[in-house]
């Protein structure tokens, strides 16, 4: 029982540091971590009733089992369908994000449902404020499947994504860490109360947009 409850109280602290640290504060604790704590903890039980034991008749490898089944069961799910690996995370920095893995060339296209929120004006035409923008977004938001330091417009326009004309910013990313060269594009579907970001990369050298354009003009 007090290794159980270690481990929940690890899961809760981890996940109170991360908010913190990416969005701050107590709008995400009400309305983010605690709703998907408890959430988890009810998967939890039901697992504990399906499995017909008590605490003390199961194994710390059977509740450390039976409480990641709970977490995986709440926060994300992972399938293959229609030549991709599709992960999709709920509640990840407050949002609903799904992960597209082109099985192909290993690209990967994003979807961040951001809600009420618009964190990118990809109206702006200065390259350098825009620039700007996205450092302090990757920055704020660590915790989502993109990182960068450092980054360099190379085109702005339109293309057809999520069944709409949006605006895009296609940009080259530097990867310090295996000393290559990424290829993305940030799109922004803005919306009162159902506003989305979409991203996609790879390396320089694999990277297609027609397999991103493909992909995102069906998705919702």
């Amino acid at each position: 029982m007090g290794c159980l409850r270690n481990i929940i109280n690890l899961i809760i602290i981890t996940l109170a540091i991360i908010g913190f640290l990416s969005i701050g504060g107590r709008e995400y604790l009400e309305n983010d971590l605690m709703p998907a704590v408890k959430k988890v903890n009810n998967a939890f039980q039901t697992e504990m009733q399906e499995s017909g034991k008590t605490f003390t008749e199961l194994s710390l490898k059977e509740l450390g089992g039976i409480l990641w089944n709970s977490v995986k069961s709440v926060i994300f799910v992972k399938k293959v369908a229609n030549g991709y690996e599709i992960t999709e995370i709920k509640g990840l920095m407050g949002y609903d994000t799904k992960i597209a893995e082109d099985l192909t060339n290993g690209q990967k296209m994003i979807i961040a449902d951001t809600k009420d929120k618009v964190l990118l004006d990809l109206n702006k035409t200065d390259k350098a404020e825009l620039k700007a923008d996205m450092l302090k977004l990757a920055k704020k938001h660590k915790a989502l499947p993109v990182k960068f330091d450092d980054i360099d417009i190379v085109e702005l326009g339109k293309w057809k994504a999520l069944n709409k004309d949006l605006r895009y910013a296609k940009v080259s990313i530097k990867d310090k860490a295996t000393n290559s060269e990424i290829v993305a594009i940030v799109s922004t579907s803005p919306d009162e109360t159902n506003s989305k970001i979409i991203v996609t990369f790879a390396e320089k050298s694999k990277f297609s947009r027609k397999i991103a354009e493909k992909y995102f003009k069906k998705a919702q």
